[in-house]
């Protein structure tokens, strides 16, 4: 497999990729609760509401499916994510890394956000790997699309698992319409969270969600 090409998850290949990935614990609560982004600019809420269901956290009311609860991209937006965030300004330009950071920490998990450019390649690598593994933890990425070879621009989506022989990570892409998941070489997911984001002039990266009685994966 020398390709270095996102290697999509419904080949041939990208099946045996999963048949043979090392660490994969976080795909199977992921594929549960992953969902469409309702909006275009929606990526982020829609991988946000992905990994908050995923991590079992107590969702508000939702009144299609009472008396059971899941946080949507409706619900999501709380009294007190609204004084944070209002939906209309999401639909209109996205999110930045620290916006969607700032959305989820409302609720009760630790949000530790890592710009791809404080970091080299194999340190990075290392703390996406670290986090997969952690079963308490869940990581989605803001990348730009181009450097995958995609059409688009920035994007947020949940990673589910990694291939160690490969060194290749599973990219669940929430805007499901357009592309199945995709494995990505581990030094093209990096480069690919260097781009810089135009809105808030600071590199793409990731952020770290973990339950509250977890340690934070970055120091103080």
């Amino acid at each position: 497999m020398a390709d270095i090409n996102p290697v999509y998850f419904d080949t041939e290949e990208g099946a045996s990729l999963f048949n043979s990935a090392d660490v994969k614990g976080h795909f199977w609560t992921i594929c549960r609760f992953f969902i469409s982004e309702k909006y275009l600019t929606y990526c982020g809420i829609a991988s946000g509401v992905t990994i908050l269901n995923s991590l079992g956290l107590e969702a508000p009311d939702e009144p299609q499916i009472y008396p059971y609860k899941m946080f949507t991209q409706d619900n999501l937006f709380t009294d007190e994510v609204l004084h944070r965030r209002r939906p209309l300004d999401v639909e209109k330009g996205g999110n930045t890394l620290e916006q969607l950071a700032n959305i989820l920490s409302v609720f009760d998990i630790q949000v530790d956000v890592c710009f791809a450019d404080s970091m080299d390649v194999g340190a990075c690598r290392n703390l996406l790997i670290e986090t997969l593994k952690a079963p308490n933890r869940r990581v989605i990425i803001d990348f730009g699309r181009r450097t995958l070879g995609q059409k688009g621009n920035g994007h947020f989506s949940p990673l589910a698992a990694y291939h160690s022989g490969e060194d290749r990570f599973l990219l669940m892409d929430v805007a499901r319409y357009k592309l199945p998941p995709c494995w990505v070489k581990g030094e093209m997911l990096y480069n690919a969270m260097t781009d810089i984001d135009s809105t808030s002039g600071r590199s793409r990266g990731f952020l770290v969600a973990s339950n509250r009685e977890v340690s934070p994966i970055l120091p103080a």
